[in-house]
């Protein structure tokens, strides 16, 4: 045979399925002047007879057989009987258009160019139906012309084109010219091949059409099997490295090497399953990231965000952490009424990794055989038990410190979580690398259904500029202390900043959240509210909630004696004081009207609510502060008289 047009170099492993199909795509090409050499790599099915019987009815097609070597070596042994004038490259359960390397060689000839790209798509072998790969060609990154050499791709070189061999054909002068060839491993083979070519070239072109098809969902593949070979890419990105250094360009490309190899590493770990995932986690936080350069830039050398962030967090989690994005913990007490609704609005609700920590409070019904099933029935679900009665700060301390995630949520056991909040919220936090993000939330009657107004759970009052940005406490404290609900199932809290900080919900039986979330005011430094709704919450469950707090007053005072502790511990300015402790003064006094207005004020509690007056709280200094201080409004009801002389009285 005379010099052939195109040398068409096909690797083929067990191809027995689909290797019918692809030979045929290629034997019935328009351009007829073409060899088609099929490399059998060992193959222990009846591959190299399909091989075979083709090439006993079409003399184009060459057949070399090879022991098992990889893809990367049958390329290079079709490279080295290779007669053609061009170089084209199809893996065994692919296929091409029929008009493909007519197409190509026309457009590769007319252009004078040293390969030409052209578009592919992806075929999914299940359905039968056809995938576009958009990001194939990204030609939005090309100049207005053709020819072009590489210096004049606008955007990163390496993410310009994929790095496969069978979307594209090459000059087989330009080949041998550089002596390119694959690597010989078992994935990831045809890397160091396509860039190095990429790099070199001076005449690059491309066409815009689909002329390629990929097979996808075949559980034959390479691709799929990748577990055996978690590796391979990284001696590809080190390859392609070194062949920089060697030309002498890896200075000039060094920043578009590193972002690829983050891309590629990241492709590599969110593709792979099983205990390649493990071992490729752990290789890239505690050597391959630093290795490939990329541990030496911030955040603003990277050019893809998404990227970047999980990249950080990566660095931030230990494998087995990682795929719980939030932790949700939950203090339960006799809840056999609403723990399956509120368990559901996360298991079934919500399209991102969670894991669910219930903290049984020492439970008298039904709850924890219900707990016990839904730990059954979900890997993520754990529940822990309380010996004695914790109270709910000390059981979501508890579940905090069982947590994995890298977001915590306290929710409430009678409350539940709005269908696919967490992954928006999750999204929000993770992007802006948020210590903490307060939501709104919706307040529903229990017993009626009907939505419950709350200026706060909305944060009706709030500015709309100081949503979605990142917020200062201790320059408008009186924005995050009155504008927004302080309760804790509104928000989500970087676990690891509640960690380093020790933030802890205090032990008393009522008022435990209050504390909590100024504390993470004070020390928060990257925090955000946003519109986004987080919880439904459930209002006016039986029980007289005041009748319970006049029962346990002793809760207010000691939360205002807390809250002392934090500005003293934190020495927080004289204004940041003056607004926490205010706000919870003021608190207090709304409780106290409460039991005023409901009848259940006792004469006990107008005697300590005077004693602490006196004992705990310096009225002067507030005094000073005129108008400014909101509590001062209600001192008029210390002259109340009370409705009872003993415990609190029953609710009228």
């Amino acid at each position: 045979m005379e010099q052939p047009i195109v040398s068409v170099i096909m690797p083929v492993y067990n191809g027995h399925d689909h290797l019918r199909q692809c030979l045929d795509s290629v034997i019935r090409q328009t351009l007829k002047d073409i060899e088609i050499i099929c490399v059998d790599d060992g193959s222990t099915d009846d591959s190299a007879e399909i091989l075979k019987e083709y090439a006993a009815k079409d003399p184009r097609v060459r057949v070399i057989l090879q022991e098992n070597g990889g893809a990367g070596a049958a390329r290079n042994n079709g490279l080295r009987h290779a007669k053609g004038r061009y170089l084209s490259f199809l893996d065994s359960d692919d296929f091409f258009e029929k008009t493909m390397l007519k197409k190509a060689v026309d457009k590769i000839q007319e252009d004078q160019a040293e390969f030409v790209v052209f578009r592919c798509d992806q075929y999914l072998n299940d359905t039968g139906e056809y995938k576009k790969i958009h990001y194939s060609l990204k030609n939005e990154c090309l100049p207005p012309y053709k020819p072009f050499p590489v210096w004049a791709i606008v955007d990163n070189v390496f993410r310009v084109f994929v790095g496969w061999a069978w979307d594209k054909l090459y000059d087989a002068e330009f080949v041998r010219k550089y002596g390119f060839t694959f690597q010989e491993q078992r994935t990831s083979n045809d890397l160091l091949f396509v860039f190095s070519a990429l790099v070199k070239a001076q005449r690059i072109t491309y066409l815009d059409e689909i002329l390629a098809h990929q097979r996808r969902n075949n559980n034959e593949s390479l691709s799929n099997t990748r577990e055996k070979s978690w590796f391979c890419f990284y001696d590809a990105l080190c390859a392609l490295r070194d062949y920089l250094k060697s030309q002498n360009i890896y200075e000039d490309l060094e920043q578009d090497f590193i972002n690829y190899a983050l891309h590629f590493s990241l492709w590599n770990l969110n593709t792979i399953t099983g205990d390649g995932f493990t071992r490729l986690y752990n290789k890239l936080k505690t050597e391959w990231f630093a290795d490939l350069g990329i541990t030496a830039h911030d955040r603003s050398y990277f050019r893809d965000e998404k990227e970047y962030l999980q990249y950080a967090e990566i660095m931030d989690r230990e494998c087995e952490d990682y795929p719980i994005k939030i932790s949700t913990v939950i203090p339960v007490h006799n809840a056999e009424k609403y723990i399956g609704q509120c368990l559901d609005s996360i298991l079934l609700d919500q399209k991102i990794g969670t894991e669910v920590i219930c903290v049984d409070d020492c439970s008298t019904d039904s709850t924890p055989q219900i707990l016990k099933e839904y730990a059954e029935k979900y890997d993520n679900v754990h529940v822990l038990t309380n010996e004695t009665n914790l109270y709910a700060g000390l059981s979501r301390n508890r579940g905090l410190a069982a947590a994995r995630g890298y977001y915590v949520h306290f929710l409430d056991s009678d409350d539940y979580v709005v269908k696919g909040a967490y992954e928006k919220l999750y999204a929000k936090a993770v992007s802006s690398n948020l210590d903490w993000i307060k939501t709104t939330a919706e307040a529903f009657d229990d017993s009626t259904g009907e939505t419950v107004p709350n200026h706060r759970y909305v944060m009706r009052d709030l500015d709309p500029g100081y949503f979605d940005t990142l917020l200062d406490f201790h320059h408008s404290p009186r924005k995050f202390l009155a504008y927004i609900s302080l309760v804790p199932w509104n928000a989500i809290y970087k676990r690891s900043f509640l960690l380093e900080k020790k933030l802890q919900f205090n032990d008393l039986f009522c008022v435990n959240d209050r504390s909590f979330y100024v504390d993470s005011c004070v020390k928060g430094s990257r925090m955000m509210a946003t519109k986004e709704k987080l919880v439904m919450h459930r209002a006016n469950v039986s029980g007289s909630l005041v009748a319970k707090r006049v029962e346990h007053f002793d809760c207010q005072f000691n939360s205002f004696r807390i809250m002392k502790k934090i500005c003293d511990d934190n020495a927080v300015s004289d204004m940041v004081r003056f607004r926490i402790l205010d706000a919870e003064l003021r608190d207090i006094m709304i409780w106290y009207r409460s039991a005023i207005e409901k009848s259940v004020l006792t004469e006990k509690l107008k005697q300590d609510m005077q004693d602490f007056l006196k004992e705990e709280v310096n009225i002067p200094w507030f005094e000073r502060r005129g108008k400014d201080c909101e509590w001062l409004n209600y001192r008029h009801l210390l002259d109340e008289p009370a409705s009872g002389t003993g415990e609190a009285a029953s609710e009228q």
